[in-house]
């Protein structure tokens, strides 16, 4: 069972990494059950999605020219199906690109800083919406507000797969672009299929 000081040193860790300090390896547990743990990273990360999905979902009825109703249980449904089915494939996938690129012992250490980070990511960017959604900012504000959010995923997706997985700058950033693709498709698809219209996820 994880504990909530493990949690506390997950997060640690992350924002180290973003720091780059050396001192973010001793705030993860490598080991087979510290992976097994970090998944609490994902787990805890679904209430945050709920929030994120909530406000994105105001802002798509209220600020946006829909022609078409979408219900918040199918909004709510397809973000939570689509980042599971995101973050599923990708880390099968960067298992297998792992070994083809001789870096399989890497990968434990890459896939428990990987979920630590999807949390602390996930709360960046919810971080902004939550002033909208009490009505103190306008939509506009709070999207602006989340880029930064998606600056820092970006970053933090680079350095694990410099730093913790061990590759070069060339293949960092083509799974850099993959996972960014691979997110994109599966939301989009998604929506096409389940929500009216399609798109809007």
């Amino acid at each position: 069972m994880t504990s909530v000081n493990e949690v506390t040193s997950g997060l640690t860790g992350a924002w180290r990494i973003v720091k780059r300090e050396e001192s973010a390896r001793e705030c993860f547990d490598l080991s087979a059950d510290g992976a097994l743990r970090s998944f609490t990273g994902l787990v805890l990360s679904v209430p945050i999605l709920f929030l994120t999905a909530a406000a994105l979902w105001q802002i798509a009825q209220e600020e946006l020219d829909i022609t078409f109703e979408i219900s918040f249980g199918a909004f709510l449904a397809v973000e939570v199906a689509s980042t599971l089915i995101y973050w599923a494939l990708f880390l099968l996938a960067m298992l297998r690109i792992a070994r083809v690129l001789g870096l399989g012992a890497n990968y434990t250490a890459y896939l428990i800083t990987y979920n630590w980070g999807m949390l602390l990511t996930s709360a960046a960017f919810a971080l902004p919406l939550i002033p909208y959604s009490l009505g103190l900012l306008p939509a506009g504000g709070a999207m602006l507000l989340s880029l930064p959010a998606l600056g820092l995923l970006g970053w933090y997706r680079w350095q694990i797969a410099r730093t913790v997985l061990g590759v070069e700058a060339g293949p960092a950033a083509a799974i850099l672009i993959f996972d960014l693709l691979l997110s994109f498709s599966i939301d989009q698809l998604l929506a096409t299929l389940f929500l009216t219209g399609g798109g809007l996820s």
